[in-house]
């Protein structure tokens, strides 16, 4: 029986055949987004479960929220086709993310951070989905063993996650006389040639880095997973003299984190911080309270907009606003939504090498230690420290340049 959920495009109809080509051990697929590589998995390995009684196969993801949703994806896929789903699956057991066919083949679907659980099974197939963001220990010593007692066969894809294991195995890949070992392919969108996917994509590139979109969307390998170049180049070799317009944008903690209040002119170069911490520095709220304002008065001469970050802090902001004198004072939410904008306006910056910092260790440190990851679930990037070290500063500075474009590009209301 055939079935066809979908219409492949040309990258899937490439990864297909070399998918069923029977010759080598591993098949390797590295695709960029909007290529459709995870559906055309799920279609393959219905079919295949189909097609070859008794086939037994692992769905393996980097988390088990994201081996579900596949799950999930696999049964809205037959949505129209209830007939056909009764047909083909026997049992779709959704508390043990398992699907088992009428002829004695199944899929079961696993996750990475199932570790050494998953040891012992005998496969005939495995599908691996974002391997490259996998240890490639767990791949060697707990997946391929799976499949080699029954001369079973791996289908792996992801995009790049730097030159890790998987790009290296991508270059093994490409090598002719590796082909009954590992065979590789790799195709991005632009291979759709679909003038409205990359219509689609090039709103998307407007709000990444060069760096992000190409690894992301081009499957070119970003060799470091620091987000903001050209750091020491940034550095002010001179405390800024002229200047017209003044920025500010605060970043305040509470409990174990710093505040931090960053001020920048209309070139963006930063000419103060100030960085405090509640108990460390034994402030009590008043004198809390009196140090943002301090700072933001000594600027107000050519204060343009100060952002204060409220995250949990409207008590405080309504309270230092009472004063007449912070009406320039405007609230800002740091949310899922607004910090990939502002971190990634920041990147921009110091990849054009616009911006300028002071050379502050702490700032330099933060800025360097950065990072991105990209959700598993919903394909978005995610932003924070290094885990256990702190980013106010670099948060504060990205609240700034954020208020200075947002200022320079149209205007800030002031709520009097």
């Amino acid at each position: 029986m055939k079935i066809n959920l979908y219409n492949p495009s040309q990258p899937q109809k490439d990864f297909l055949k070399v998918i069923h080509n029977d010759k080598p051990f591993v098949t390797l697929i590295v695709a960029g987004r909007q290529t459709g590589k995870t559906f055309m998995m799920m279609n393959d390995a219905v079919m295949r479960g189909l097609n070859n009684p008794r086939t037994r196969m692992f769905w393996v993801s980097p988390i088990q929220d994201q081996a579900n949703k596949v799950m999930k994806d696999i049964e809205a896929a037959f949505i129209n086709h209830q007939d056909l789903f009764q047909q083909i699956v026997k049992r779709f057991d959704r508390k043990n993310n398992e699907m088992f066919f009428h002829n004695g083949s199944f899929i079961k679907f696993r996750s990475a951070d199932s570790g050494d659980n998953l040891r012992g099974a005998t496969l005939d197939f495995i599908y691996i989905d974002e391997a490259a963001f996998m240890r490639v220990d767990f791949i060697n010593e707990v997946l391929l063993p799976m499949v080699t007692r029954t001369s079973g066969r791996v289908v792996m894809s992801s995009t790049f996650n730097g030159k890790n294991w998987y790009w290296d195995w991508y270059q093994r890949g490409l090598d002719k006389s590796n082909v009954d070992d590992i065979i590789s392919v790799r195709r991005t969108y632009l291979d759709l040639k679909d003038p409205d996917v990359e219509k689609t994509v090039l709103g998307i590139k407007r709000n990444m880095t060069k760096a992000q979109f190409d690894q992301e969307f081009l499957c070119k390998p970003v060799s470091s997973d620091a987000l903001f170049s050209n750091i020491e180049e940034s550095l002010l070799k001179h405390q800024p003299s002229e200047y017209e317009r003044i920025y500010i944008g605060m970043d305040i903690g509470v409990a174990q984190d710093y505040s931090v209040l960053t001020a920048m002119n209309e070139r963006y170069e930063v000419i103060d911080i100030d960085r405090f911490h509640y108990k460390e520095d034994r402030l009590d709220t008043e004198s809390f309270k009196q140090r943002i304002k301090d700072f933001y008065l000594k600027h107000d001469e050519k204060l343009a907009a100060c952002y204060f970050e409220v995250n949990n802090n409207d008590l405080l902001f309504d309270e230092i606003t009472d004063d007449d004198k912070m009406y320039k004072m405007i609230p800002f939410h740091t949310t899922s939504a607004s910090k990939p904008e502002i971190i990634k306006n920041l990147i921009k910056l110091f990849e054009d090498k616009v911006i300028k910092i002071p050379d502050y260790n702490e700032l330099v440190k933060e800025l360097y230690d950065f990072k991105s990851k990209r959700n598993p679930i919903t394909g978005n990037l995610q932003f924070s420290n290094t885990e256990g070290k702190h980013d106010d500063m670099v948060m504060s500075l990205a609240i700034c340049a954020y208020c200075a474009k947002e200022e320079q590009d149209g205007g800030v209301t002031y709520f009097l």
